[in-house]
């Protein structure tokens, strides 16, 4: 039996993790990434980490310890997936479970991240997922390549070698089909990419022309190519004219017609607001033109404007021809013609433009093309059968394949842009959800492009090979509801999952894209997957972004209620000696309070908790503020909570744990909401213990109060490493607040919930600091003021009371070169040589970006303390001279 206190419970080599977990986010050959998008994937490196530490016992032995933790750190790279680290791991947990492998469990298995590297470390992994979409993605990482692949004569994976041959099947079938729609350039040759742009007239009724909504007019803007569109009004039409090399002066390509979905018209120059082009996309449709394509040959690029039969072929498809497509063997449609949900408008903006059918994503071509594809997909498994593969065996590569289709349709709809540095295409998909594409792009799949129908059949037999050399043994897949689990109680030794936060990912919504076209490609393989019109969405465990009247929406109070189910069946299905390993990332301080009401309800109790990267700094909503690029892994014990634990004896515990727990957190490189959120941990760990935390009185304290004892601590740690901590003590609450906000958020703006939070951190009033013009209200955020934001101080102005409001008043002087003035404030406020006020001046040089206003000002300002310090000794200080300030008395800010 293994030891009752595992090894994640005591340390984890969080540097080498985290570092390799955001290089991992970038990396490709053969990762599980490649073979099918999928949503909020965790990173390989950390999973394995997570998995490890929850399966091995802690060794109780320091030097013991360590030679684990460097086999974790060495088996953290993905090129060591399969190297002497995990070998060693692996070895070191069937040691450590002499009589059978440790039982795991996934329920919310997702892109199938935590499944694969318990299986590649040797336990007996269950994962399951109610998404159909995601079971079979699931089945295709952890089923397939371990139980019908072997080893061929070169070494490599049988299943990915066949998978390749009757890919390229597909390629040989579909080929004249495709030549049929996509005619021949004037050099020769087929065109990679078609760009596209929507069209609508312009509303001004002496004007009319046709205007292609551009959102700019670049198509290749890198060192290594220049290449952009004129638009020219000629006889009331626009032509258009695509020109190699720098734009002329007077030629701007990074405007198009577009600017935050209003249109301007490019020969009289009238606006049509946003809503009135949703209005008359509703009404009318937009138009489309192809306007330019692109030639490859090898490394050679070409743009080029279309000929006459590229301009026919793209308008038009042959008659009859998107008629004459096959139905599937179960009768359903070539084209995928299922409506989508209307009411989730926020993620899949093409509603509010009056696109409201999956097949509306694309244009003919397109639609003739994909289907074309799954047709071919449906006919090499009959070649299969018909050649005397057996069923399983022909079952399994169909499906890979139609995951290839899979590939080819996120890069192939009318909603894809254009990545005009990198000269390659954007996917249906670059945030989480889908975005308009004014001007859009179209690709050949059987060409010189990505996205095509090579990269994606390369990419998938990568990661085959992949998924086979991790394990020798598949793990059991299975389509399940989290809420409703189907395996007996105290089954499992450790339930370790990634469970949905809120509305962070419509899952259901988002994979109907994929679910339509796997239906006809693959669908007849698994009528009991796709046997509704979209993904089933009842069950799912989420709060939806839908419109708040529709019956799809679901409250976040919902969703609390059905991850509390969620976390009563892990508790249930988990051994009383065994461990839930949770990993949540969420900046909502409300949202982490529910958490542990949650666990505390499920008698799950937190021991310990470790912040661990999880996304890549550069993807898109990281400039959004107060994102996270961490994630906390919380490590929970089956327990029932008897004890109440007393207010005045919680409060010095909470505080002793977070330092500690900080302290071996230092030098992760944490900043802003993730190091708050790393502390939400710790203070679980503290009060989780607890069935109740009670004053002397005999109130029960809440948990969000004692979650802001909990920022407290963590705010003032942070500080005393920038002041020290005898400065500390010297500096106001006012002060400390803004300083621990441009530590941990710079200059973003702050949700107001987050703000809230910093605000009883610190015991100060925003109202307050509204009105003295440090903090100003932006819609549903806060956004912290600097000096350069501020008026200079003018004659009669009152003393500012605050370290932070002299700091500000003194920085706008010496930017003004008022000198004197800055001497004689530094001398009236006693701070011309305070060590806590010129330490808070450097930390804010410090910590704000390069090339900010107030980092340049506080520069200039602390690196002549010195100088400053003297003049303001010297300085005569005439009250009644009228110089600056008028009334000795005279307190609080210099600002309006």
């Amino acid at each position: 039996m293994i030891n009752e206190r595992r090894l994640i419970e005591h340390g984890l080599p969080l540097a080498q993790v985290n570092e390799q977990s955001g290089r991992e986010k970038s990396l490709r050959h053969g990762h599980i990434s490649t073979m099918h998008l999928w949503w909020a994937r965790r990173p390989l490196a950390m999973s394995r980490a997570v998995v490890a530490g929850t399966l091995l016992p802690d060794p109780g032995d320091d030097a013991a310890r360590d030679e684990i933790l460097k086999d974790i750190a060495l088996a953290a790279p993905f090129e060591q997936s399969n190297g002497a680290g995990v070998r060693h791991l692996r070895e070191r947990i069937a040691k450590a479970w002499p009589d059978r492998k440790p039982r795991v469990l996934d329920c919310f298995a997702g892109g199938a991240a935590i499944p694969l590297e318990a299986l590649r470390l040797g336990a007996d992994v269950t994962a399951s997922d109610i998404n159909p979409v995601a079971h079979l993605l699931q089945r295709c990482i952890l089923e397939y390549p371990q139980s019908y692949s072997r080893f061929d004569r070169d070494g490599q994976s049988s299943l990915a070698e066949d998978f390749r041959e009757w890919a390229g099947w597909v390629r040989e079938r579909v080929s004249n089909d495709l030549d049929t729609v996509f005619p021949e350039g004037p050099r020769g040759g087929r065109a990679a990419v078609y760009f596209w742009a929507r069209t609508m007239p312009c509303q001004n009724p002496a004007c009319g022309i046709e205007i292609p909504l551009m959102r700019d007019r670049w198509l290749a803007n890198s060192n290594r190519r220049k290449c952009w569109v004129e638009l020219r009004p000629v006889n009331g039409h626009l032509d258009v004219a695509i020109h190699n090399g720098n734009p002329t002066t007077e030629a701007d390509p990074s405007e198009g017609t577009v600017k935050s979905s209003s249109i301007t018209c490019p020969r009289c120059s009238s606006v049509v607001p946003a809503k009135d082009v949703r209005i008359y996309a509703k009404q009318h449709g937009f138009g489309k033109r192809l306007y330019g394509v692109l030639d490859t040959h090898g490394r050679e690029r070409v743009y080029r404007e279309p000929s006459d039969a590229e301009l026919k072929a793209g308008e038009e498809l042959p008659e009859g021809l998107l008629d004459h497509l096959e139905e599937t063997p179960d009768g359903t449609s070539a084209i995928p013609d299922e409506r989508m949900v209307k009411s989730q408008f926020r993620i899949l903006r093409n509603l509010v433009y009056g696109v409201d059918s999956w097949a509306g994503l694309f244009n003919n071509r397109q639609l003739y093309v994909l289907a074309t594809f799954c047709a071919a997909v449906r006919a090499a498994h009959h070649e299969m059968l018909s050649a005397g593969m057996n069923p399983e065996q022909a079952k399994v590569l169909t499906t890979y394949l139609g995951l290839a289709v899979d590939r080819v349709v996120v890069y192939n709809s009318s909603f894809c842009g254009w990545h005009v540095t990198g000269e390659k295409v954007r996917d249906t998909y670059p945030q989480q959800a889908i975005r308009m594409a004014w001007n859009f792009t179209e690709i050949n799949p059987l060409a010189e492009v990505s996205g095509n129908w090579d990269g994606a059949v390369r990419w998938i037999e990568q990661a085959i090979w992949h998924c086979f050399s991790a394990a020798a043994e598949n793990a059991s897949v299975v389509r399940a509801d989290a809420q409703s689990l189907p395996w007996e109680t105290n089954y499992f030794d450790a339930v370790i999952v990634d469970p949905p936060y809120y509305d962070a990912f419509q899952y259901g919504d988002l994979s109907d894209l994929f679910y339509v076209w796997l239906k006809r490609s693959i669908g007849h393989l698994y009528p009991d997957l796709f046997a509704t019109p979209l993904t089933p969405k009842a069950g799912e465990i989420i709060q939806t972004r839908a419109d708040k009247k529709s019956p799809e929406y679901i409250t976040d109070d919902e969703y609390e209620r059905r991850l509390q189910r969620a976390l009563e069946e892990m508790r249930r299905v988990v051994r009383d000696d065994g461990h839930v390993a949770l990993v949540f990332a969420h900046t909502e301080p409300s949202a982490w309070e529910r958490l542990l009401n949650a666990l505390r309800a499920a008698r799950l109790l937190v021991t310990t908790s470790w912040p661990m990267r999880s996304e890549m700094s550069n993807r898109s909503t990281a400039q959004i503020s107060a994102v996270l690029n961490s994630s906390v892994v919380l490590i929970c014990r089956p327990s029932d909570l008897e004890a109440d634990g007393f207010y005045d004896d919680v409060v010095p515990e909470l505080r002793e744990r977070i330092a500690e727990r900080l302290g071996t957190f230092e030098g992760l490189g944490l900043h802003g909401a993730d190091y708050f959120v790393s502390a939400v941990g710790p203070a679980f760990e503290v009060f989780g213990r607890y069935r109740r935390v009670l004053r002397l009185s005999g109130e029960e304290v809440g948990v969000d109060e004692l979650m802001v004892l909990a920022r407290q601590t963590v705010a003032h740690h942070a500080m005393r490493s920038l002041v020290g901590g005898e400065r500390l003590t010297s500096l106001d609450n006012e002060t400390l607040f803004y300083l621990s906000w441009r530590w941990g958020y710079g200059v973003e703006d702050l949700p107001a919930d987050e703000a809230y939070m910093l605000e009883r951190a610190f015991d100060v009033d925003l109202s307050a600091l509204e009105r003295v013009g440090l903090v100003t209200k932006n819609g549903s955020s806060f956004r912290l003021l600097g000096p350069q934001d501020r008026r200079a101080p003018r004659r009669g102005d009152e003393m500012p009371d605050t370290a932070v409001g002299v700091l500000h008043a003194a920085a706008r002087l010496w930017e003004d070169g008022r000198r004197n003035e800055l001497a004689t404030l530094l001398a009236r406020a006693g701070y011309s040589d305070e060590p806590a006020f010129w330490a808070t001046a450097n930390a804010l040089a410090q910590v704000l970006p390069e090339k900010n206003a107030e980092r340049t000002m506080l520069l200039g300002l602390a690196g002549n303390q010195e100088a400053l310090a003297n003049a303001a000794t010297d300085s005569t200080i005439d009250f009644s001279s009228g110089r600056l300030f008028d009334l000795p008395g005279d307190r609080l800010s210099l600002f309006d």
